[in-house]
């Protein structure tokens, strides 16, 4: 008699009646690796990252809403910063100069055609309905970006789209077409660049460097919450402390757990289930 094992697939038709469950229904061939609780940590320095981008949108937003910040002297650091990092990544980059510049070029009379029609897009809209959607906006954005894990939420293009509409909304409060197209040019360096160039570094030069690029964002994004938005400096600090210690702490913490349900059982188990 030809003896048939049973496999756990759904694909191919077995001769074993539709409730049988074989003895290796609860085993498990692939064990996943533990991590450390720095390993945990340097995991999070994306979403570090991504909260420092969204934040000092809206600090960008505050200082040249409130005069504290000239348009003219953030859109020069903007582009300076954003040449910097084109030329240190350039080596990674599959396009041409010529191709990038035409895109760069393309964006900048994209964005400058369509100031105008962005100051007055709001108008009629109160302010709290724009700080409602604007909040809303960019925690869809840090909930589905690709921070480097393939999971059903991730979706990059929502992402970009949403980081985009939330400065949209933002600038749409601005009183000049300048200050709308810094703030906007500002927007697409934060989400459309830097995720780019903080990915650079990770892969690229390490733990160490990743880790102070992340310090010196931070650093800066603090300076720009004392300086323009006092008020969110209590909500940025705790942020920084959930998303790089508590999570980190907690999932190292549960681990043990993940292994107990997960890990392989040995064939008492199987067979007195």
């Amino acid at each position: 008699m030809e003896h048939h094992e049973w496999r756990r697939v759904l694909w191919k038709k077995q001769p074993f009646p539709d409730n049988y469950v074989g003895d290796s229904f609860l085993r498990v061939s692939k064990k996943r690796k533990e991590l450390s609780l720095c390993e945990a940590c340097h995991g999070a320095l994306s979403v570090t990252h991504e909260i420092c981008s969204c934040l000092g949108l809206v600090v960008i937003f505050f200082g040249i809403s409130e005069s504290h910040l000239n348009s003219a002297c953030v859109l020069t650091l903007t582009a300076t910063m954003g040449v910097g990092g084109y030329i240190i990544t350039r080596t990674k980059l599959i396009t041409s100069v010529r191709d990038d510049v035409k895109v760069a070029c393309f964006y900048m009379v994209l964005i400058a055609c369509a100031s105008p029609i962005i100051k007055s897009l709001t108008g009629s809209v109160a302010t709290d309905s724009i700080n409602a959607s604007t909040t809303f906006l960019l925690l869809l954005r840090l909930a589905v970006h690709d921070y480097g894990t393939e999971v059903a939420i991730v979706n990059p293009t929502v992402s970009h789209n949403v980081g985009l509409f939330a400065s949209v909304c933002l600038a749409s409060r601005l009183e000049s077409d300048l200050d709308v197209f810094t703030l906007m040019t500002v927007a697409v360096t934060f989400f459309t660049l830097f995720p780019s160039f903080r990915r650079y570094f990770q892969n690229q030069l390490g733990y160490r460097w990743s880790m102070v690029v992340t310090l010196v964002v931070a650093v800066i994004t603090v300076s720009g919450v004392l300086l323009y938005a006092p008020h969110l400096l209590l909500l940025f600090l705790i942020a920084l402390f959930v998303c790089n210690f508590l999570i980190p702490l907690l999932y190292v913490s549960l681990q043990g757990y993940k292994q107990n349900i997960y890990g392989p059982w040995d064939e008492a188990q199987i067979e007195g289930r």
